[in-house]
């Protein structure tokens, strides 16, 4: 993304971390989003790869006071600006989900890479759910040219 890009959208992050904390305020043992670090830390990863969200955002932030704001509020939000509406729970989920201190606590570890072992056979294999496949052999058409 240019300069110019980024300049054209700007995010207010002290604006967005108070909505933040309202849509995710702290409950059932888990952190408010500001309690995260959710927005400051992760609000550039998060637009980096959806830079799309970039202008919507914006406009969503430009729309809704924090002072007034309510989380029932939200539903009114997306029937007046869907796409900015979709931005910013997007974002904030996204945020407030790559945060360590959330993933710990809902005990999710990350991407983990899981071996695969071709020769063990799941119980449905070995019960011969596949031979009628297996007895018929290959079957293909030739793709033309």
């Amino acid at each position: 993304m240019t300069a110019a890009d980024r300049s054209s959208a700007v995010v207010d992050i002290a604006r967005l971390e108070e909505l933040a904390d309202i849509m995710l305020p702290a409950a059932h043992g888990m952190p408010s989003a500001s309690e995260a670090g959710a927005v400051s830390l992760y609000i550039d990863e998060v637009l980096g790869w959806r830079s799309d969200l970039r202008q919507p955002l914006a406009e969503a932030l430009a729309a809704l006071d924090p002072t007034t704001f309510t989380v029932e509020a939200l539903s009114a939000f997306l029937s007046e600006d869907e796409a900015a509406y979709a931005a910013l729970t997007t974002v904030v989920a996204a945020c407030y989900y790559l945060s360590p201190v959330v993933r710990d606590r809902i005990g999710y570890p990350g991407q983990v890479a899981k071996t695969y072992d071709p020769f063990a056979y799941t119980e449905w294999v070995a019960d011969g759910l596949l031979d009628p496949v297996v007895e018929r052999g290959p079957i293909w058409r030739e793709a033309p040219g």
